[in-house]
């Protein structure tokens, strides 16, 4: 049946087409489905730690209930965004409560009588709505599998039931050499037709301006690259605006609720003289969308326009026949407004698989795309198999984004259960895993096995890793090896002289072994985890993730990139060992390309080709160089920050190629706060590893909020609002240390993202609190950045975070870190931040 589909596509040879669809998609649907198992195993369930909360302001509509804020468990303190997001998620109903686990196992209920249902959700202050009170400690979240599903569609929509619509995508799967890209002209608009780029005096109007007349005549993909305060937003909204000047329908998408309505908002600006052009709705949960943005929520959005229209009927003295049928079906019945609303609408704005809540594209029966153009903002952030959801819903699809800024998020669970098939006996992925520990953390192991194929393993490990092995059967010393085998007989008969550092032990090992190991472990200071067996899987995934965090970084010898790959490359099964090196590392491969990459970077670089493929396609190599050349704008002009903000990223991130700042922000960007533009508050301090905080830090910050806060009581903003403060940091422990001392700062006991100065009406400063990765495309006048460790980590050596962070502030920029010791790491970009010059000295002194 496919085929008769490709038919219609493809003249000559349809079935090659067809086969390389179904082949070039078969990795992420692979990937797809081993996720989806392995989110319906007892491993994949979300716990949080909750406190009761206040009622958020403007909620009038929820008179029953209990809200609750989200906190990471204590014996989790650095538990990931994703397990936040899926707590607020859309699709989840419900919460399980549960006591706070205590020893090794955890049996996990979801009985109805441990079931809390949730009424209504707060993203921004992570508060949940639960119609009850819990009475336990902790909240669990069943896996939800609905994101992956919607991938799995979108995919299987491409290799069975494809459009003629859906060409240019199936292109991306062909050989380089065999893909037609066909050629097109974009003629310049006509000088009155633009409505926003107006001043081709403003530094990078021009290319703005190239890059919407492309967008408009390709018959494919444009790629807009910028950036952050490059334009991109603007240059958006005029491309929306001119889509709908020509009678188009265009669906945006972005990973985040943020970025969606930051378009949306702009777009929608009471000062935009043409946004009476746009009716746009907004698909997604209120609590999920911007106070702005709001209004075109499609239920809210629905109300106004049908008390709208039943108001202007009912003042219609003599009704037509017409006109009394659609007043009596607006009075009974909502799918009349709502198919009116949905079929008017020209803009449709959701995230990637949460704009499927429309309730025309749920349950969509046509393969046939409803929308002229899909425009993907934030594309850094999307992978491929995410972009493919929204993506078949449009005929044309323009990306945006800046690969330099934050990569896709990487559930390093799932990526670890795609790693457990590349290798998949066990005994082979325990030897892997406690040689490679044993070489590089000095962590000893004990393994209870006669099993002969796994202490060949092992032994081929070890020799090939200069790790010193000893089996119990052999007589020979035991007490100076790393690793130890032997049958539990041997092992028991020989315990004196077992290694007292034993902190891995494997198999069916005497009791006060496992015991003499868990003393071991709790020793050990060292050890990333306080799980007690490593994990091949997890360890090797979150390497691969360190690793592509790197890859805009040094590659030096000594570099952190340079070591995750030998660490990766260590962790891999040698010869000897049973395992076929060349399968494993193809397998492996595999998983990186469809878990990591972005669909913006895939279209620029590619992910890589698999070894057997003798011609790329342009996800793996890349769009072909003469396609990229006419289908690709970099914005180079930046005017949100002042240069000496801008200078450090411009120089060390874009390589002086983009993030050019006009002579005019110099004047733009001068206010009269005494600070540079660019500080660093150096902070000598040990962080609290158990809270992940830093409370010297915290001092630090709010000393100078106090500071600042004096300042601005007397110096108010010339357009009458209030001054923006962000307080961001890399580690949810400090923000919650954070958030404790800015309640108390502020006044406002129950805050937990938004806090603010003066009169509730009329406050001087408004604080955004918040991680870096949540607040990319977010901006403020002054910015202070905790960084919270006195000693490199995968956090801050990344330099696309560390650019994020660097780049929101528009006035000021304040790091507050111990710059001395971080000065020390000559690998890393932050060493070089840190060592450039002369920074100021603390305000608030804890040396």
């Amino acid at each position: 049946m496919a085929l008769l589909y490709y038919q219609n596509l493809e003249r000559h040879r349809p079935d090659i087409l067809m086969s390389r669809a179904f082949y070039g998609l078969k990795d992420f649907s692979d990937f797809l489905q081993q996720t989806e198992k392995h989110l319906n195993s007892d491993h994949a369930v979300k716990r949080l730690a909750w406190t009761a909360a206040s009622r958020p302001e403007g909620d009038e509509d929820n008179a029953l209930g209990a809200w609750i804020s989200l906190e990471a468990p204590e014996d989790r303190p650095g538990e990931p965004e994703a397990t936040f997001r899926a707590f607020l998620d859309e699709d989840a109903r419900e919460v399980y409560e549960q006591g706070a686990p205590e020893g090794r196992r955890v049996e996990f209920r979801f009985g109805r009588q441990h079931s809390i249902r949730i009424l209504d959700r707060d993203p921004a202050g992570q508060r949940l709505l639960l119609e009850r009170q819990p009475t336990e400690s902790q909240l669990l979240l069943r896996p939800n599998t609905n994101m992956l599903k919607r991938q799995l569609e979108a995919i299987a929509c491409l290799q069975d039931t494809p459009s003629a619509e859906h060409r240019p995508l199936l292109r991306l799967l062909e050989a380089n050499d065999h893909a037609c890209w066909p050629a097109f002209a974009a003629p310049p608009l006509a000088v009155d037709a633009w409505k926003l780029l107006l001043d081709l005096e403003r530094p990078g109007t021009d290319e703005q301006r190239r890059f919407v007349e492309q967008a408009l005549h390709t018959t494919d993909f444009m790629l807009l690259e910028g950036p952050p305060g490059s334009g991109k937003t603007t240059a958006i909204c005029e491309l929306i605006l001119q889509m709908a000047e020509q009678g188009k329908r265009v669906l945006l998408c972005a990973s985040t609720h943020v970025a969606v309505d930051n378009v949306l908002e702009k777009l929608m600006d009471v000062r935009n003289e043409h946004r009476d052009q746009i009716i746009p709705i907004r698909i997604g949960d209120k609590r999920n969308v911007s106070e702005k943005a709001r209004e075109w929520q499609l239920e809210s959005f629905r109300t106004t326009e049908r008390k709208r229209l039943q108001a202007a009927l009912s003042r219609q003295r003599d009704l037509s026949r017409a006109q009394q049928t659609l007043l009596s079906a607006l009075r009974q019945d909502e799918h009349v407004i709502t198919q009116l609303v949905l079929s008017t609408a020209n803009l449709t704005c959701g995230t990637t698989t949460g704009i499927l809540q429309h309730p025309d594209l749920k349950n969509r029966r046509s393969n046939h795309p409803p929308y002229d153009m899909l425009i993907l903002d934030e594309a850094s952030k999307t992978t491929f198999q995410e972009f493919l959801v929204p993506a078949v819903l449009a005929k044309r699809w323009i990306i945006v984004g800046d690969p330099l800024q934050l990569s896709p998020y990487v559930d390093e669970q799932a990526m670890a259960a795609n790693l457990d098939a590349c290798l998949p006996q066990a005994w082979l992925r325990n030897a892997c895993v406690d040689t490679f520990m044993a070489r590089t953390r000095r962590r000893t192991s004990v393994i209870a096995s006669p099993d002969k194929n796994a202490r060949q393993a092992y032994k081929a490990q070890a020799e090939a890793l200069g790790v010193n092995l000893a089996q119990a059967e052999d007589g020979t010393s035991l007490w100076d090896a790393s690793i130890v085998l032997g049958a539990s007989e041997t092992l028991s008969a020989r315990l004196d002289e077992l290694p007292l550092d034993t902190t891995t032990v494997r198999g069916e090992a005497p009791v006060i072994l496992e015991r003499r190991a868990a003393a071991a472990r709790q020793r050990n200071r060292q050890l990333r985890t306080a799980e007690p067996l490593p994990d091949w899987s997890t360890e090797l995934a979150w390497r691969i993730n360190a690793h592509y965090e790197q890859r805009q970084g040094s590659n030096d010898a000594g570099s952190e990139q340079t070591r995750k790959s030998q660490q990766i490359e260590q962790l891999m099964p040698v010869e000897g060992t049973g395992a076929t090196l060349d399968h494993v590392q193809r397998n492996v491969e595999r998983v990186r390309k469809v878990a990591l990459p972005s669909i913006l970077e895939s279209l620029q670089e590619g992910f890589g080709r698999n070894a057997w493929e003798k011609a790329g396609n342009a996800l793996s190599d890349g769009l072909p160089s003469d396609v990229m050349a006419s289908r690709h704008i970099r914005l180079s002009h930046q005017h949100r920050m002042h240069p000496d903000i801008a200078a450090f990223s411009h120089h060390h991130i874009y390589k002086g190629q983009a993030l050019f700042t006009p002579e005019r922000m110099t004047t733009d960007r001068t206010w009269s706060y005494d600070r540079q533009a660019a500080s660093w508050r150096h902070v000598k301090a040990r962080f609290d590893a158990q809270s992940n905080s830093n409370t010297a830090e915290v001092d630090e910050v709010i000393a100078e909020l106090k500071r600042f806060e004096r300042w601005a009581r007397k110096n108010r903003r010339k357009d009458g609002h209030p001054w923006e403060i962000a307080v961001l940091t890399y580690y949810r422990g400090q923000e919650r240390a954070l958030r404790k001392a800015l309640r108390s700062w502020s006044g406002n006991g129950y805050a937990q993202r938004h806090f603010s100065k003066g009169t509730k009406g009329n406050p001087y400063i408004t604080l955004d609190l918040c991680t870096v990765d949540r607040f990319q495309g977010h901006e403020a006048d002054l910015v202070l950045l905790s960084l919270v460790r006195n000693h490199m980590t995968a956090f801050l050596q990344s330099p696309n975070r560390l650019n994020v962070a660097l780049t929101r502030a528009r006035y000021c920029r304040i790091i507050v870190g111990d710059r001395h010791r971080l000065g020390k790491y000559k690998d890393s970009l932050l060493s070089k931040l840190a060592d450039e010059k002369n920074w100021e000295t603390s305000l608030y002194d804890k040396h």
